[in-house]
């Protein structure tokens, strides 16, 4: 979703053309590396192929699908899950080996990586964002059920109010 800085040959939106739901702290998988990095422990077996890792917080779970040398070179995401802050590693836990985990690199809104999106709230609350700038984040209060918010919002960092859109 390129911007229109600069660029005099775009066309302006000025009506959505996609929707998803916000999830704070769920991992945004359309990061370049996937939204987290991995780190495959120590004696696992071949045996292990298969077998589901799940997070010891949040609620992520992987399959196995390779094993070199005792360390889990490849997995199947089954669910990556929700409630992580990106910089804090999750010990994942299954299989014969240890000390596999995981970190999230990205909880952003997914698809804000150029450019953040509207926010429609539900049911009314408060609610605090990072905007597009990247900056800190700031809270919006007092907001109304179906108030649609003409901010551009990179991540929701927290909130009472529910039923989060993101309007692309």
């Amino acid at each position: 979703m390129n911007g229109l800085a600069g660029n005099m040959q775009a066309q302006p939106r000025v009506f959505a053309h996609d929707a998803k739901a916000i999830v704070i702290g769920a991992i945004n998988n359309t990061w370049e590396d996937g939204g987290f990095s991995f780190v495959g422990g120590t004696s696992f077996v071949a045996g292990d192929v298969g077998s589901t890792m799940t997070a010891a917080t949040g609620s992520a779970t992987f399959t196995i699908t390779s094993v070199d040398g005792g360390a889990i070179t490849g997995l199947d995401v089954v669910n990556l899950g929700i409630g992580y802050t990106a910089g804090v590693s999750v010990n994942l836990t299954g299989g014969t080996g240890s000390g596999a985990s995981f970190t999230p690199t990205n909880i952003d809104i997914p698809n804000t990586i150029e450019r953040g999106c509207c926010v429609y709230v539900g049911a009314g609350g408060n609610m605090s964002v990072v905007m597009e700038s990247g900056g800190s984040a700031i809270q919006f209060t007092g907001l109304s059920s179906g108030t649609f918010l003409p901010i551009l919002v990179q991540r929701v960092t927290a909130a009472t109010a529910t039923d989060l859109i993101a309007l692309y």
